[in-house]
């Protein structure tokens, strides 16, 4: 895509036929509209078949009713595989409603694994018959098969269990489990901001399974408070802070059928962190990747699960910092592996040896690599996604292990998705963009389509009078551009001023500026006639190494000055009010938010902050330290990122957003910053969620929330 400059621009349209007659979006029919939904295909919970042969997905057939599909590849049939009304189990005087909203299949591929009342049931398609696995009504989480299917493992009571499929006897694997101690299972730092779901491995052959544990001991903890109750309930979540005691890690190895269970030696000090663990496949061996307390230095080690000895095989550092992704592939027929690096610059691929020695970069040039989706061997085909043609899109494309021959395998323009199936011959492309939310098609590794799967078919652009997004190029202090995008109203007129809404994030690891479907609430914006404006700062996701760690030990700083480079921008805009510009964010963007009014306080009119961090010594340690050290190191650049501290600044009117039960930006950022505006005398709106996280996420909660986001709006901006 072409974006050279402000006249190019991705635009379907900016007007409306004379005439045409559409409703006006209602922030009650943005929840309820199913063509408004742009996460309902999620709901379908799409995944292919252990023989590769055939895509399985749910149909909603009513209020938590579904039917299981599956869709053969090679006769293009649908099938139904489990119909909603067969899943009322009855047996031992109980009648159980199953939920198929989470099934797995089983290695062998005719049975399924659903849930009833927190237990487990397995459906076999041989002869439709459903047999209960346990009785003990009790939270399992993490449930799996194991790799020959002959048993299932789970996380009971933060300690690992077994469950024979034949004989359906239980074994307990771990007994140390507390609280405190996590078995096989993350806390919430170690999935929030390693995405680190999964902790505990299977081994190839079915008799082991390497776990981690999470020692919470001597942590500190937040009070999580349900206000709705009598006499108010605590929950206590372990949540260290920058600077503070971090949990400590290590890695088992349990054998499943001696229960012996092994040790494995640290690959690096205490103050580390495991970022993934592995198995082998040929080999027996467990892989460990580490990463120290700063994260500017990662260690990847096999482990001997008979042993517990550790060896280190590559070692990575930065100056700044390093980003942990699931960019590595172990090949088994070669026993080479690939593995992910920004050394050049941007995220590439590299080929190493077993013993970790260097043999060549598989993917490489002023671009980024952002998905590793499988390689096929039988062809040297590496497929990957990665923002080659555009930084604006992503792209499926192959390289060639042995010419380095590159390419592309989709063909739209947008952001694509892939789910490979196990034999690579197949995938599953869920693409988007700006005018269109995610369709789901199945295609062959040579891009050649199957069929589509997925199309939302209450959606249509016209019908809900959406505006049209155009993207821009503007230049930064620096000299460096910049990606910007406008959402205009779909009656847009360039003699009119319209007030501009700035919707921002603006912090590490994600971009918003893309060509991909945003949802339905800016355009009801635009639709009460505000141009929504966005721009990706310095230290925003997809543009490499050196754009994202300029901003290190100065989080706000280049962010604002980059934002406040869009805001001249649109102030030369002819159709653009200079008196009536706000600015809106969540989490980070909420923050930013907060930064923008308190260190830009006469550029703002109003603004929308919801969760943010108002001083980063109370965000959680993994985050905050990968991008401004510890505290004690750093405190003018912890005080100066602190929005708290420049307080006397504010002008502008805004509205505060802040769910009381957040387990992410805790409730505690936003009273200790409110604190602080009465003590200065500052005017301001609040509005407190009970009992809700850090999304609002409950139809009545969100509709009062944009309501009310949408009145403030109308009355300051």
């Amino acid at each position: 895509m072409n974006l050279c400059g402000v006249s190019i621009s991705l635009l379907i349209s900016l007007t409306v036929a004379f005439g045409a007659e559409f409703r006006t979006i209602t922030v009650r029919e943005m929840m309820d509209d199913p063509g408004l939904d742009a996460n309902i295909y999620k709901q379908k919970h799409f995944i292919w078949t252990p023989e590769s042969d055939a895509v399985l997905f749910l149909e909603k057939r009513g209020a938590q009713l579904y039917d299981l599909l599956r869709f053969d590849i090679a006769t293009q049939k649908l099938d139904t595989i489990i119909n909603c009304y067969q899943t009322t189990w009855s047996g031992d005087g109980q009648t159980i409603q199953l939920d198929l909203a989470g099934f797995i299949p089983a290695p062998d591929g005719y049975r399924y694994l659903v849930t009833g009342a927190q237990d487990l049931f397995l459906f076999d398609r041989r002869d439709t018959s459903f047999a209960r696995i346990t009785s003990d009504r009790v939270i399992k989480t993490d449930v799996r098969f194991s790799p020959d299917g002959k048993w299932i493992s789970f996380v009971k009571a933060h300690n690992i269990w077994l469950v024979d499929c034949t004989k359906k006897t239980l074994v307990q694997l771990t007994h140390d489990g507390s609280e405190s101690l996590l078995n096989g299972e993350p806390d919430w730092m170690y999935a929030e901001e390693f995405d680190l779901e999964k902790t505990y491995q299977w081994s190839p052959d079915s008799k082991m399974i390497a776990f981690m544990q999470i020692n919470e001991a001597g942590v500190n903890r937040y009070p999580l408070v349900n206000w709705s109750l009598t006499n108010p309930e605590v929950t206590w979540q372990f949540y260290p802070t920058a600077g503070e005691k971090i949990p400590e890690t290590n890695i088992f190895i349990v054998d499943i059928f001696s229960k012996n269970i092994v040790r494995l030696e640290k690959p690096q000090p205490k103050n580390e962190y495991i970022a993934r663990i592995d198995w082998l496949i040929d080999t027996n061996l467990v892989v460990i990747q580490s990463i120290n307390r700063l994260q500017n230095y990662k260690r990847v080690a096999y482990g001997n699960p008979l042993t517990g000895e550790t060896k280190i095989i590559l070692e990575q550092k930065d100056p700044y910092w390093l980003n942990v992704t699931d960019l590595y592939h172990f090949i088994t027929d070669s026993r080479n592996f690939i593995y992910y690096s920004e050394k050049d610059g941007f995220m590439h691929l590299y080929l190493y040896d077993f013993n970790g020695n260097f043999i060549k970069p598989v993917t490489q040039g002023n671009w980024m690599v952002t998905a590793l989706n499988g390689i096929d061997m039988k062809n040297n085909l590496v497929f990957f996604t990665a923002t080659r043609k555009s930084i604006l899109e992503r792209h499926l494309y192959s390289v060639n292990l042995q010419t380095g021959a590159i390419t592309r395998i989709d063909h739209e323009d947008g952001v694509h998705s892939a789910a490979f199936s196990s034999d690579m011959q197949y995938y599953l492309d869920f693409y988007n963009k700006t005018n269109s939310p995610t369709n789901v098609r199945i295609f062959r590794n040579n891009g050649e389509k199957v069929a589509e799967l997925y199309r939302n078919p209450d959606f249509g652009f016209e019908k809900y009078n959406f505006g049209t997004t155009r993207f821009f190029k503007i230049s930064a202090v620096d000299g460096d551009s910049l990606y910007a995008s406008i959402l205009y109203p779909s009656n847009f007129d360039p003699q009119k001023k319209y007030p501009v809404i700035i919707y921002v994030y603006g912090g590490p690891g994600e971009q918003i500026v893309q060509n991909s479907y945003f949802g339905v609430w800016h355009q009801l914006l635009a639709q009460q006639g505000y141009l929504v404006f966005s721009l990706d700062n310095r230290g925003s996701y997809g543009r490499g190494r050196n754009w994202e760690r300029r901003i290190y030990q100065q989080l706000g700083k280049l962010e604002l000055q980059d934002q406040l480079e869009g805001v001249k921008f649109l102030k030369s805009l002819s159709y653009v009010d200079p008196e009536r510009i706000g600015i809106w964010g969540s989490s980070y963007g909420g923050y930013m938010t907060l930064y923008a009014l308190s260190k830009a306080p006469d550029v703002f009119k109003t603004g929308v902050a919801i969760a943010p961090v108002t001083r980063w010594k109370y965000y959680d340690a993994i985050y905050t330290e990968r991008y401004m050290g510890l505290p004690k190191d750093h405190q003018f650049e912890y005080q100066d990122s602190a929005p708290i501290n420049f307080i006397d600044n504010i002008k502008a009117n805004f509205l505060l957003i802040q769910g009381t039960a957040d387990d992410n930006v805790h409730l505690q950022q936003s009273l200790v910053f409110i604190n602080e505006l009465i003590k200065k005398n500052k005017r301001f709106e609040m509005m407190f969620y009970p009992d809700r996280k850090h999304s609002v996420s409950d139809r009545e909660g969100q509709i009062h929330m944009y309501e009310t986001v949408l009145e403030f709006l109308k009355k300051n901006l």
